[in-house]
């Protein structure tokens, strides 16, 4: 009798083993299943918050479809005493081990309450307009503390303007910014995008950063492709060296007040333009837009093909590059034939 008992004993405790161990296999398993958030969910876990209070906010989210087995499965196999206090967003395919591991490594969710976007060439005028399309302040403000001698000291600008040291890139707040703030954010952009050792190097070729930044911007205006950056560079450098006026119609047109769009006869000969680059020689008074990296870089490092001269290409944003004013000649002919 004893002997059969044991053996039932026996036959139970095996049973039992096999089913805890069918139930591990099924728990490790579930963690590794999906559900697809198809709206994302910002879930708040304040400190000290309960693994119940956790698990009922995920499933009434539809993070997680079964609150009951996410706390088994955490229990058993998660890491809940290191998951970090915030706010977290999920979306797409979620499981309980990405869940586990986004809230243990702390990848809490911010919002962003403003963004934008300032493009290469943007001018001052059309970065205080964007800021103000995006409710940073209203246009006075923001021009006059743009050229508010005060400010620009503070940010280490020499110039009589924020133009030029606004640097083109995406922008994003998680609070909502002052003006202050935003041309502090840009400028220090600026800074961190300047080439490696730039003032030295800007230096050894006998320019001011403001002049370094002045033709870049002329740069920067006249072609949107790399490639063609140092060769306009060289073009450039090569009329300055000359002592010859640049004849870049970008910077005309930035001294123009109220540019309508075309180029009349008496703006190219308006001596008053002090950005009138057809008759003033050496660079502009001062920058034109907002220039790149790689366009700051392109200024010490022009080609050395001998361009003198460069003309658009009929139907398209490249350039002829030439050394002598015949073979110009013969492109701008072109150009104007292709644009009859």
């Amino acid at each position: 009798m004893l002997k059969r008992l044991l053996g039932y004993l026996i036959v139970i405790v095996g049973l039992i083993g096999v089913g805890s161990g069918f139930y591990y296999f099924k728990m490790k398993s579930w963690g590794e299943r999906q559900v697809f958030v198809e709206k994302a969910s910002v879930i708040h876990f304040p400190a000290g918050t309960k693994l119940d209070a956790l698990a009922g906010a995920l499933e009434a989210s539809g993070v997680i479809d079964d609150a009951l087995n996410f706390k088994v499965w955490v229990k058993m196999f998660g890491h809940y005493h290191r998951y970090q206090a915030g706010r977290y967003r999920f979306s797409g395919q979620i499981s309980p081990v990405y869940i586990d591991q986004k809230m243990s490594l702390g990848k809490t969710y911010t919002p962003i309450t403003l963004q934008f976007v300032i493009p290469e060439g943007f001018t001052l005028k059309q970065v205080v307009n964007r800021l103000v399309a995006n409710s940073v302040g209203e246009y006075q403000e923001l021009w006059t503390l743009a050229h508010d001698q005060a400010f620009l000291k503070e940010l280490k600008i020499k110039n009589q303007n924020l133009e030029g040291f606004l640097y083109p890139a995406t922008y994003s707040f998680t609070s909502r910014p002052t003006a202050k703030d935003v041309f502090r954010k840009m400028v220090a952009t600026f800074w961190e995008n300047l080439p490696p050792n730039y003032l030295e190097r800007i230096k050894n070729k006998k320019l001011s950063l403001k002049q370094a930044v002045t033709f870049a911007s002329l740069i920067e205006m006249e072609t949107t492709h790399e490639d063609e950056k140092t060769m306009i560079s060289e073009v450039i450098w090569n009329r300055l060296k000359k002592g010859e006026p640049l004849g870049i119609d970008a910077a005309l047109i930035y001294g123009i007040k109220d540019y309508q769009g075309d180029i009349k006869w008496k703006h190219l000969k308006d001596a008053k333009n002090p950005y009138n680059t057809r008759i003033h020689k050496g660079l502009p008074p001062g920058p034109i837009g907002a220039v790149s990296g790689s366009t700051l870089e392109a200024v010490l490092n022009p080609t050395d093909e001998g361009y003198y001269y460069y003309v658009l290409k009929a139907g398209t944003t490249r350039h002829y590059f030439t050394k002598t004013l015949k073979e110009h000649n013969k492109y701008v002919k072109l150009l104007l034939e292709n644009q009859k």
